[in-house]
């Protein structure tokens, strides 16, 4: 069972899925993509990190130096940019 491979309960996994509140944390969202075999960059883009350029790379770099309470602002800014 997945919940089990990544060390947490299977009554997390379902509230993820079924309650809007409940967020997995970095550290679970790891544990899974580590149970699963996949980078944590393909879980959520279907982009390997060998794909990256050095751009895509610096950009990432840059966005983990990022306050947390800031990282809303910044990915809305960028998607911003992207209109």
């Amino acid at each position: 069972m997945l919940a089990t491979q990544a060390g947490i309960t299977p009554n997390t996994v379902y509230n993820w899925y079924n309650d809007k509140k409940a967020t997995p944390t970095r550290e679970s969202i790891e544990n899974v993509c580590a149970a699963l075999g996949v980078s944590v960059i393909s879980m959520y883009a279907d982009v390997e990190a060998g794909d990256l350029t050095a751009e895509e790379l610096e950009l990432l770099e840059a966005f983990r130096k990022v306050p947390d309470k800031k990282k809303g602002v910044a990915i809305a800014t960028l998607k911003a940019m992207c209109e």
